[in-house]
């Protein structure tokens, strides 16, 4: 009898487990709930659709956003957003802007936004001078909800570094934030960033031999932490495929890592969308992908992305250069096969360097 009530405790306590997990998004994903934001250079305004899923659905032509918010913030300190600087805290409900410059901003109450914020629902600080790299440009952003860091990546001619922002969230205004980098020793081109749980993923488009990997010095994939990368947690070699610029999106439910190849620069003619498992960091070094996504033709100009996170959404952007385009692509449960859709944002002037995706939207 005891064994009998303890079995169905124990299966109770698993579907209990199992439901806990499908409803917050973790291994089921699912596609509704989904908000879009996107910085629009342009207009100096955040551009927000409202249900990801009515938009791809009637994904033909232009499309005008739900939302639009401003803020007179936006243009002294946002001039020239980074490729990639808008990420989101989906805890708290906060957005991030990242400036090219190293200026960041700070947006509160996001989902309740609507028009002109007030200056209470804004705070814009930046990072040190002090610690730079000679003559670099600031590029992706991400945020690990978890331990509330945001990591920036930097780069220039001379290197390349990622900025560690602890306690992000409560950054007072006009702070500066002195420098903690992360870096491995050779790196060069450091352009993409995820983290989520502790785990720091970046993309470097070149640098010294890893590990056993001897004969090859081009583009990587680390794994690491706040404090650093250590060597064997690296994914280099011709049968990665990587290529610049290497912008990265992490679908955290699921355990993906999104890698986006922008085709044109890289001289790449298959699938620019890269997808590894983050079990595969450790391994063997030269992996290719679990799976590619993509057109080579319809996105070889792909060189943002975004994910949803705990939902399964991806979204794209196009560049050319240091030159923006008003181009979304949008993959609706990417992993199940489903080609992407592309909506042109409306105003027709709109230009995009960053999106973010809030899986936790309703």
């Amino acid at each position: 009898m005891l064994q009998r009530i303890l079995t169905g405790v124990l299966a109770s306590v698993l579907l209990l487990a199992v439901g806990c997990k499908e409803a917050d998004g973790g291994f089921s994903g699912g596609t509704t709930g989904v908000a879009l934001y996107a910085y629009d250079s342009t207009s100096s305004s955040i551009f927000v659709w409202s249900d990801l899923s009515t938009l791809y659905d009637n994904a033909s032509g232009s499309a005008a956003p739900s939302k639009t918010i401003t803020s007179s913030v936006f243009g002294s300190k946002i001039a020239s957003l980074a490729w990639g600087g808008l990420c989101f805290d989906r805890q708290n409900g906060y957005l991030y802007l990242v400036s090219d410059a190293g200026n960041i901003v700070r947006v509160s109450n996001i989902r309740s936004q609507n028009g002109a914020l007030a200056s209470s629902d804004v705070v814009s600080f930046s990072l040190s001078s002090t610690g730079r790299l000679s003559g670099s440009t600031f590029g992706q952003a991400s945020l690990d909800i978890q331990s509330d860091t945001l990591y920036i990546t930097e780069n220039s001619s001379s290197g390349t570094q990622i900025w560690v922002v602890a306690n992000a969230s409560s950054q007072p205004q006009s702070a500066s934030i002195t420098l903690q980098a992360l870096s491995a020793s050779g790196d060069t081109g450091g352009t993409g960033v995820a983290a989520s749980a502790g785990a720091v993923y970046a993309f470097m488009l070149s640098g010294d031999t890893v590990g056993t990997v001897t004969t090859y010095t081009g583009p990587r994939l680390r794994r690491g932490t706040s404090t650093g990368f250590p060597a064997a947690n690296t994914l280099i070699g011709p049968a990665t495929l990587l290529g610049k610029y290497g912008s990265l999106a992490l679908d955290t439910g699921n355990g993906y890592l999104f890698v986006a190849r922008h085709n044109t620069d890289a001289g790449a003619t298959t699938a620019p969308v890269l997808v590894f498992t983050t079990g595969m960091f450790g391994q063997a070094y030269d992996q290719a992908p679990s799976s590619t996504l993509g057109s080579a033709t319809d996105q070889a100009d792909l060189r943002v992305i975004a994910h949803a996170g705990t939902k399964d959404w991806l979204v794209g952007l196009r560049g050319n250069g240091d030159t923006a385009y008003g181009t979304i692509f949008l993959w609706k449960s990417p992993m199940g096969g489903t080609a992407a859709r592309t909506l042109t944002a409306s105003p027709a002037t709109s230009l995009f360097k960053g999106v973010a995706v809030d899986g936790n939207a309703s």
